[in-house]
């Protein structure tokens, strides 16, 4: 199974935890193809075509960001309004996301517990994805348990970056494939 991280993080050279995790996945060039969007586009302007012909190229495609305002950086945003077109994405007649899994790939600056009904942003992280989740059934592939990586401040220690970065690339190595859900391309129907 080879795996595309689609990743945006717009300050990486200052980001610990995520410069760290693509470091680690980018010893993996045989399972592994990173595509860091802030790096390739600094002008913002997107490659379409070539960001289509890389998903076309993968089985499992996992968007990597830090989760900040609730949400992904711009250039994701971007990305997924650019690069998930109607009659390439989805849509009668489409099946370029056949076979394939999604999966997202987040930092957290908070603790896991302060996602939580009662607590600080009441919501379960999940429960915040779940636009990413829905972007994935609708375009016809399974998606995946999201990565979270929670408390990242200036406190955390190397190690404990190290660790992460660690279980971060053997959560992809050690992917299993996906089956199609049976529900998978019913809201591609009433598009």
């Amino acid at each position: 199974m080879k795996t595309l991280v689609i990743a945006a993080h717009p300050t990486l050279e200052e980001s610990r935890v995520n410069r760290r995790w693509l470091e680690e996945i980018r010893k993996y060039p045989e399972q592994i193809t990173v595509s860091s969007l802030y790096e390739k586009y600094p002008d913002g302007v997107i490659d379409v075509a070539a960001e289509q012909a890389l998903v076309e190229a993968h089985d499992r495609i996992v968007w990597q960001f830090p989760f900040y305002w609730f949400n992904c950086p711009p250039m994701m945003k971007q990305w997924l309004d650019e690069v998930l077109l109607q009659g390439w994405a989805y849509g009668p007649g489409t099946d370029v996301f056949h076979g394939k899994s999604i999966g997202v790939a987040v930092t957290a600056g908070v603790r896991e517990e302060d996602y939580a009904p009662g607590r600080e942003f009441r919501y379960e992280i999940g429960t915040l994805l779940r636009p990413f989740e829905l972007t994935a059934e609708y375009v016809g592939a399974p998606y995946e348990e999201p990565f979270v990586q929670y408390g990242i401040n200036s406190r955390t220690s190397d190690e404990e970056i190290e660790a992460s970065a660690k279980r971060y690339a053997e959560h992809l190595l050690n992917a299993k494939p996906f089956e199609p859900l049976s529900h998978a391309g019913a809201l591609q129907e009433r598009a």
